[in-house]
C-alpha cells in the first residue's frame, strides 16, 4: 500500500512538472482521466499567408479564396508533418484543420502529449476548449409578433427605391442545425453545398435544439420572421445541442469558408457565403477563435457575433464577440432598452463592446418542433442575427462592400434615443459609441439608404 501511493505521488510530480509548452488545464485533466482532447498549436501562424494573399490581385473572389486555402493547405501540410507522423504511429483518431494550422487529438495520453510538446515547431498543446450557444430566455409570447422586424424598418428599407430583401446574398451560421423542411425556410435552402454536421455528417440540415432554427429564421426567414427573407441560406452544425467543441468550430470554419457537399467532399470556394452569424461563444479576452475569423475576413466573409448573455453588470462581454476582428451584437428590448442579461463593455482589453445592439428580447422566430412551430424567446443570440441579415441587405445592394465598410453603414445609421442608466467605463449612454449599445441600435432603412446613396 504504502509503495502504491509513493508510485501514484511521483506520478503526479511528473505529470505536475511538464514542458512548459503543456497548458496546466491539460496536465490536471490527464492527472484525473489519463487521456485528453488536446490541441497543437504551432509557433508559425497564418497571419503571413493572409497578407500575402491579400497583396495579391485576383479576377473574382473564389479565385483569391481558392488561393488562399490552398496556400494554407500548404503550410499546415509543411508545419504539421512531425506531428501527423507521431500520431499515425498511434492508435488516436485527430483532426487536422489548415484554416486555423492546428491539430486536435482525441484521448492524447501524456507521454503522446509530451512526445508532441517536444518538437521544435510545436508552441503549445492545451485542452480542448468547449464554449456554448448563448441560452435563449423563454419569452412573452403576448408581444407583437414581429417587433423586431418593425424595430429596425426592414420593411421599409426592402421598399426604398434601389431597396432590396436580401436577394443574391447567401448567409450563413454555425449553431445547431436548422430545420430545412420550416415552412419559413425550406424555400431558400442552398441545396448544393450547403450543410455541413462535423458531428454526424447528416445528409441534409437536421436541428435537435431548436436555437439554430430560431437565428436562422430571423435571419432568412418568409412570412414576416426574416431581415433578408430574400436571401439563400448555408449552414454549419458546430454546436451538437447546447455545447459547441472547438474541433466542430473548426472544421465548420473550414466550411464556411470553403464549402463542400455534406460528406466533406467537392469543397468549391466559389460557393462561400458573404455573412456568417454566430450565436455561441463563452469566457473573455480568449482570441482562440481570431485564426478563423482572420481568415474569413481575407475571404469578404462578414463576421456576426452575439455579445452573450452575461449581464446586466459591466465587463460582461463574451469571447469571440469581444474580439476586435467581429461585429459583436447586444440585445434589446422592444422599448429600446438594453436587456438585462445583455453582456456589456468593456472588454479585457478596454475596447468599446458591443459594436452594435438589434431586437432581442421576445423575439418570434421559426422553431424546430415542427414545420410550422414558432417560439417567442431572448437573448443576445436572437439579436445577432437581425444584424446578418441586415448586412445581407447592404451586400445585396453592393456585393463589394468590404468589412470596414459593412460595419460603418451599420454603425453609422443607428438609432440612439435609446434609455438607460448605466454608464459602463464612464460614457454616458447619451453618448456614442459607448459600452451599453455600443453605436446604437441597428436601423436597417437608414443603413441601406445610406449605402444607396454612397455605393
Amino acid at each position: 500500500m504504502i509503495r502504491q501511493l509513493l508510485v501514484a505521488a511521483l506520478v503526479g510530480v511528473a505529470l505536475s512538472a511538464p514542458s512548459n509548452k503543456i497548458d496546466e488545464s491539460l496536465v490536471r485533466t490527464l492527472q484525473t482521466k489519463g487521456v485528453a482532447s488536446a490541441v497543437v498549436i504551432f509557433n508559425q501562424g497564418t497571419s503571413e499567408v493572409i497578407r500575402n494573399v491579400n497583396s495579391m490581385r485576383f479576377e473574382n473572389r473564389g479565385q483569391k479564396i481558392t488561393t488562399l486555402k490552398t496556400n494554407l493547405e500548404a503550410l499546415a501540410e509543411t508545419t504539421q508533418k512531425n506531428v501527423v507522423s507521431i500520431l499515425n504511429t498511434k492508435n488516436v483518431k485527430y483532426d487536422a484543420y489548415w484554416i486555423s494550422n492546428q491539430v486536435f487529438v482525441k484521448e492524447a495520453s501524456y507521454d503522446l502529449v509530451k512526445a508532441i510538446a517536444a518538437l521544435p515547431e510545436v508552441a503549445e498543446v492545451r485542452e480542448e476548449i468547449i464554449v456554448y450557444i448563448d441560452e435563449p430566455i423563454q419569452g412573452d409570447a403576448e408581444i407583437n409578433a414581429e417587433w423586431g422586424i418593425e424595430k429596425i424598418e426592414a420593411e421599409a428599407a426592402w421598399a426604398l427605391p434601389g431597396g432590396n430583401n436580401g436577394q443574391g446574398v447567401v448567409v450563413s451560421s454555425i449553431d445547431t442545425g436548422v430545420r430545412v423542411t420550416h415552412e419559413s425556410l425550406r424555400n431558400n435552402f442552398r441545396s448544393s453545398k450547403g450543410w455541413f454536421d462535423p458531428y454526424t455528417r447528416t445528409a441534409t440540415p437536421t436541428d435537435n435544439n431548436g436555437h439554430g432554427t430560431h437565428t436562422m429564421g430571423t435571419i432568412a426567414g418568409s412570412g414576416g420572421i426574416g431581415v433578408a427573407p430574400g436571401a439563400q441560406w448555408i449552414s454549419c452544425r458546430g454546436c451538437s445541442t447546447s455545447s459547441c467543441t472547438e474541433n466542430a468550430l473548426n472544421a465548420c470554419g473550414e466550411f464556411i469558408t470553403c464549402p463542400t457537399d455534406a460528406d466533406g467532399s467537392g469543397a468549391d470556394c466559389s460557393q462561400a457565403p458573404d455573412v456568417c452569424s454566430n450565436s455561441w461563444g463563452g469566457g473573455q479576452g480568449d482570441n482562440w477563435y481570431n485564426p478563423i475569423v482572420s481568415v474569413w475576413r481575407a475571404a469578404g466573409i462578414v463576421p456576426v457575433f452575439a455579445q452573450g448573455n452575461s449581464g446586466p453588470s459591466c465587463g460582461t462581454a463574451n469571447s469571440p464577440g469581444d474580439s476586435d476582428l467581429v461585429i459583436g451584437v447586444g440585445a434589446t428590448t422592444a422599448n429600446d432598452g438594453i436587456a438585462s442579461f445583455s453582456s456589456l463593455g468593456p472588454s479585457t482589453s478596454g475596447a468599446i463592446k458591443p459594436d452594435i445592439s438589434a431586437p432581442g428580447q421576445n423575439v418570434r422566430s421559426a422553431w424546430y418542433t415542427s414545420d410550422s412551430a414558432y417560439n417567442t424567446i431572448s437573448g443576445t443570440s436572437m439579436a445577432c442575427p437581425h444584424i446578418a441579415g441586415m448586412t445581407a441587405l447592404l451586400l445585396s445592394r453592393n456585393p463589394n462592400l468590404t468589412y470596414d465598410q459593412v460595419r460603418d453603414l451599420l454603425k453609422d445609421n443607428t438609432d440612439r434615443d435609446l434609455a438607460s442608466a448605466n454608464t459602463c467605463g464612464g460614457t454616458p449612454p447619451t453618448e456614442f459609441p459607448n459600452n451599453i449599445y455600443g453605436f446604437g441600435r441597428a436601423n436597417a432603412r437608414k443603413s441601406l439608404a445610406a449605402a444607396i446613396s454612397r455605393f
